[in-house]
């Protein structure tokens, strides 16, 4: 069962947190910034328009094969981390 670490560093424009794998995965995002929300969601994710993940909170999610995980702020070097396991 890999296990994949990382950070991700986000700005205003849509940034590629993680990717599925063949099998479904599950990821635990962290928004590591005491001050704002991430916005999550697809390519086209936008501040205001995605999923909320408040200031220093953290969320579980399942991604599928094919699927992509993005992420967006209102500003710039924004930290995000995240685990993802794939079995």
């Amino acid at each position: 069962m890999p296990i994949t670490n990382g950070s991700v560093s986000v700005g205003t424009a849509a940034t590629l947190v993680t990717h599925g794998a063949v099998n479904p995965s599950h990821l635990h995002l962290s928004n590591l910034d005491n001050t704002d929300t991430i916005f999550l969601g697809g390519a086209t994710v936008a501040v205001n328009a995605g999923h909320t993940i408040p200031k220093n909170a953290s969320e579980d999610f399942v991604i599928y094969p094919g699927q992509s995980m993005y992420a967006v702020s209102s500003k710039a070097g924004h930290s995000v981390a995240f685990t993802l396991i794939t079995p």
